[in-house]
């Protein structure tokens, strides 16, 4: 016969057991939760991945960037998983500056970082946009204006910025258009443009592009299944 348990003897005794001092303060079972920084989840903490296939050295790639980056206030790098890491920056200005200044690289390869804010967690599948400045060439002189690079760069994907010479494009070649771009799609050579003179074709010249597939025009690590698997 199983022993009665503490429950029986509070039924037997009609509900007229008190609760002791410890019984009745409990424990607070999402006190602690409540407390910790979810991984990948801080005040000043960048997320990011390395578009690349092969695997490549997590030490050197935390000693080079924090060379790189120049920080002054410093920051840590913490593993989140496969190709998966969070940068722990000890200031604002910092991280702001990291995400202000690139896109960065390392061995040649393109990363992408993404702010984790906001108490929500940042998943690897979300990494894939990367902000370029992109130079527009091919407009008429009076087309080389800010509106214009807002126009365009629209229509590349989430706008940034745009340069256009402090206001004054004559003399000037090209405008240039700050744009998040999706990599896991094929980088845009240009664009075709509708003008009340006729249509013409504008190129685009993406700055510090590298390890580009002119195979797939994607880049590498993102190819099409065509290009070098060792990548």
């Amino acid at each position: 016969m199983a022993e009665p348990s503490i429950g029986d003897l509070t039924e037997a005794l009609g509900g007229k057991l008190s609760l002791t001092v410890e019984e009745e303060v409990g424990l607070d079972l999402d006190a602690d939760e409540q407390n910790k920084q979810p991984i990948g989840v801080a005040k000043w903490c960048l997320v990011g991945t390395l578009l690349i296939r092969r695997r490549y050295n997590l030490e050197a790639l935390e000693h080079t960037l924090a060379s790189v980056w120049r920080l002054v206030k410093g920051m840590h790098m913490r593993i989140l998983g496969e190709n998966f890491f969070a940068f722990y920056f000890f200031h604002p200005v910092d991280m702001q500056r990291v995400l202000a200044e690139g896109p960065w690289h390392f061995a040649n390869h393109t990363m992408v970082l993404k702010e984790a804010n906001g108490g929500r967690q940042v998943t690897k599948e979300e990494l894939f946009e990367v902000p370029f400045w992109i130079q527009i060439h091919g407009l008429p002189p009076d087309r080389l204006t800010a509106e214009t690079g807002r126009r365009i760069g629209a229509g590349m994907g989430r706008l940034i910025d745009v340069d256009a010479g402090d206001g004054d494009a004559w003399g000037s070649e090209f405008i240039r258009v700050r744009v998040d771009i999706d990599t896991r799609k094929p980088l845009r050579r240009g664009m075709r443009l509708s003008l009340k003179d006729g249509p013409i074709w504008v190129s685009f010249r993406y700055e510090h592009l590298q390890n580009f597939c002119y195979c797939c025009g994607k880049f590498i690590g993102m190819q099409c299944r065509g290009c070098d698997p060792q990548y």
